[in-house]
């Protein structure tokens, strides 16, 4: 198996465990203490007595170690496309878990997804990793992320914001986390740390504002802008700023219409994933 087939198997491996943790979250998470983010401590000890929210963050930090895995084999764009077409797979397995059915555009929905997955997969080249990180680059992506999170999470009415909040925050630190896998694996230690840190310092903030917004807002919008934000930073700063391999003329419009396709997918699909969220415990 190729490093790159590996590193999409992964992705998909990670987006099961992640899609799941996030319904555990939503249901866990409503009967706990309100988050605040000026108390970030207090909040998570209060989350984590929740035993369905703490089975969902073991599930959720499982997918992340899985999704990192795959950004150390893959380009960002394509492991964030595989990942948001995990669930084209939760989705329906889900719901029929739950003898209920799926509306005739979630299943187009799904069909668009599984065929821009497929034709990624058919197109997607196994390239060497690139030799370094355009560092200042990076940095400025990261910075008018964080800025325009921030923007977002401080209007009003909160819930929903605060999910797309969450998803500029950990998109951008899916492009931090990339740059970290880049820079240890040609021995940059201090760069690779000063990348962890920034991946630290982004998803604390992802987290606060997508729990958030699970607690106090309906799953469907919050989750579906989440994704949608997620999808869309880490995305364009995969092929903006990192400079993954798109190929050349047909291919690379080919390419960019199933990212778009995949994007696009995972928003029809989020209101299946809050059926899922409000089923009985």
């Amino acid at each position: 198996m190729s490093s790159l087939a590996l590193g999409l198997g992964l992705a998909l491996l990670a987006s099961l465990a992640l899609n799941g943790s996030y319904l555990l979250q939503h249901v866990g998470g409503r009967s706990a203490p309100a988050v605040a983010a000026r108390h970030p401590l207090r909040t998570l000890r209060g989350l984590a007595g929740s035993p369905l929210w703490a089975a969902g963050l073991a599930m959720g930090l499982a997918g992340w170690a899985l999704h990192v895995g795959a950004l150390a084999r893959a380009p960002l764009s394509l492991v964030q496309a595989f990942g948001a077409g995990g669930l084209a797979l939760v989705a329906p397995a889900g719901m029929r878990l739950l003898r209920e059915r799926l509306s005739r555009a979630e299943l187009a929905a799904v069909a668009l997804m599984v065929a821009a997955l497929v034709l990624l997969a058919a197109g997607a080249r196994t390239a060497a990793q690139p030799a370094h990180v355009p560092s200042l680059a990076l940095a400025l992506y990261l910075a008018i992320a964080a800025a325009g999170a921030a923007a977002i999470a401080a209007r009003r009415p909160g819930a929903p914001l605060l999910g797309a909040a969450g998803g500029v925050l950990y998109g951008a630190a899916d492009a931090a986390t990339k740059a970290a896998t880049i820079a240890a694996q040609h021995g940059a230690v201090a760069a690779a740390a000063a990348w962890i840190a920034a991946v630290l310092l982004l998803s604390g903030g992802a987290f606060l504002c997508f729990q958030r917004g699970l607690q106090i807002g309906a799953a469907v919008p919050v989750v579906a802008l989440m994704t949608a934000a997620t999808n869309a930073v880490a995305m364009l700063g995969g092929v903006l700023v990192l400079g993954d391999p798109l190929g050349r003329g047909p291919a690379a419009l080919a390419h960019l219409l199933a990212l778009a396709a995949i994007g696009a997918g995972a928003w029809c699909l989020a209101p299946a994933q809050a059926r899922l969220s409000a089923a009985p415990r």
